[in-house]
């Protein structure tokens, strides 16, 4: 007969859940899971009872347990997953759905079709990461022509999916005057220099360190602009930097200003969220946008084009509902803890301990595991924002580098029992399902957590190359390209 601490290896070597065998043996799931928790102690009665019932149940049995029928709440389809097969099916799809997917393929496709024209105005990426930012810039019909990354495994991710933007260097802080001199010969006149200096030193999930010092390399940023003269600099960092103090006591924000400033751009900034320009993820970041003091044009933002309540009034354009994560994900394949997609590399399931998917189970859409009523059903520690799940008719929360956690923030699936996969994370974020990834599984969800969104990146970029194409300007030490459509 099986002892009290053999249960859990027993029914995981049979391929049995928890569920499962608490319904053969008549008692709650609660129940099973504290017993294999070692919480509380099994009778000599049960344990005959549980080594019957594990020692009798035949393979066949168990893969007709496993079978399972689903129902989709958003439209009422029925969902069918047969294990037996192998074959997964997804919750099904809708028309913004299909809309949304196809955009990205589509402007994609119209990226790889052909090279730039050769009067395409030109920029550089500094701080590039995975190339969420570049990639907006070239679908707004920029031609990007440099790129600088610190990190190995980010610069293989961008280099794969930009093969004719150069690696003009690595870390910043080493790259000469000279160097950057040459950028100029060799690439000809830049008109934006747009980028993403790393924002832990700022952000709530670091240590928010005034002293760290990845929170000054907005100067390096600043040196290379100062050298090559770009007609725009667009710079974008997490929304709390707007709150952040240096150690001289001012504001980081007016340090920023400050700098680019004494180098002869108006900068403005603004709190942008993604949600607003059609990502369908709740994601708040600061923009700092500066333009040559010689052009007649004053920095501004993009209109939002999505919004909570939409409306059409006769002096604007129709500004559409927010993209939801149900918007970006429903034809996604089914798939619960440790399973993977049949046909999607990208698509798998981080495998959770089973008393964190118990915790679980039972938790409703936009609700989180710390408010189960069982108390013994919540988790021993973190804040309601942690096990929690998405909701299907909303943006998803802001995709951060830890999206495969289901401890993370909201980073639980709004109807299956896991965390996001890499694929939904590439979706929340406007990343088309062309792109192509590279490295370990942490580099690529860090890449991810961190870029900018494309299709917000797009917004900015179209907004700068209107702002440029109705400016004049009146000197500059560096000539740029004209901007013509």
């Amino acid at each position: 007969m099986i002892a009290f601490h053999e249960i859990r290896h027993k029914r995981i070597e049979k391929g049995l859940s928890q569920s499962k065998l608490s319904k053969l043996l008549g008692i709650t799931q609660a129940t099973l899971s504290q017993w294999e928790l070692k919480k509380e102690s099994v009778s000599n009665a049960m344990l005959s009872q549980i080594n019957a019932v594990l020692d009798s149940i035949s393979e066949n049995e168990i893969i007709q347990m496993r079978k399972k029928r689903y129902i989709n709440h958003g439209n009422g389809t029925i969902i069918k997953r047969d294990i037996e097969l192998g074959r997964q099916i997804s919750y099904g799809y809708s028309e913004e759905n299909y809309n949304y997917v196809k955009l990205l393929a589509q402007l994609e496709q119209q990226r790889k079709s052909g090279h730039p024209p050769s009067d395409s105005p030109r920029a550089i990426s500094l701080f590039s990461g995975c190339g969420g930012f570049s990639l907006g810039f070239t679908w707004a019909g920029f031609n990007v022509k440099g790129f600088v990354e610190l990190q190995p495994g980010f610069r293989r991710i961008y280099s794969s999916n930009f093969i004719d933007t150069s690696c003009l260097g690595q870390d910043i802080s080493i790259i000469s005057d000279e160097d950057i001199r040459t950028w100029c010969d060799s690439l000809g006149p830049i008109d934006v220099v747009f980028g993403g200096p790393p924002c832990q030193g700022f952000s709530l999930s670091g240590k928010r360190d005034h002293y760290d010092p990845r929170n000054q390399l907005f100067r390096h940023f600043a040196r290379v602009v100062s050298i090559i003269r770009p007609k725009a600099v667009l710079l974008e960092n997490v929304r709390l930097l707007t709150s952040m103090k240096s150690p001289s006591g001012g504001f980081f924000k007016d340090e920023i200003v400050s700098e680019f400033s004494k180098i002869g751009y108006d900068m403005s900034f603004a709190e942008l969220n993604a949600k607003n320009y059609g990502v369908p993820q709740n994601r708040e970041r600061v923009f700092f946008l500066g333009l040559l003091k010689t052009l007649e044009a004053k920095p501004s933002f993009p209109t939002p084009t999505h919004s909570f309540s939409p409306k059409v009034d006769l002096f604007s354009a129709t500004v559409r509902p927010y993209r939801t994560f149900k918007d970006a994900t429903v034809d996604l394949e089914r798939i619960e803890s440790g399973e993977k997609s049949q046909n999607d590399r990208w698509h798998f399931a981080v495998a959770h301990p089973e008393h964190v998917i118990l915790w679980l189970q039972n938790v409703p859409e936009g609700a989180s595991a710390h408010e189960n009523l069982d108390l013994r059903m919540r988790p021993p520690s973190g804040y309601n924002t942690t096990y929690k799940r998405l909701k299907w008719d909303e943006p998803a929360s802001t995709v951060s580098t830890t999206f495969g956690m289901i401890s993370g923030s909201r980073n639980v699936h709004p109807q299956s029992t896991r965390s996001l996969t890499i694929r939904e994370a590439l979706r929340c974020q406007s990343f088309p399902d062309t792109f192509m990834l590279d490295g370990s599984l942490g580099e690529i969800r860090t890449s991810i957590g961190n870029a900018v969104p494309p299709l917000l990146a797009k917004s900015l970029a179209e907004h700068v190359k209107q702002l440029l194409r109705t400016s004049t300007q009146t000197s500059v030490s560096c000539k740029s390209t004209l901007l013509q459509d």
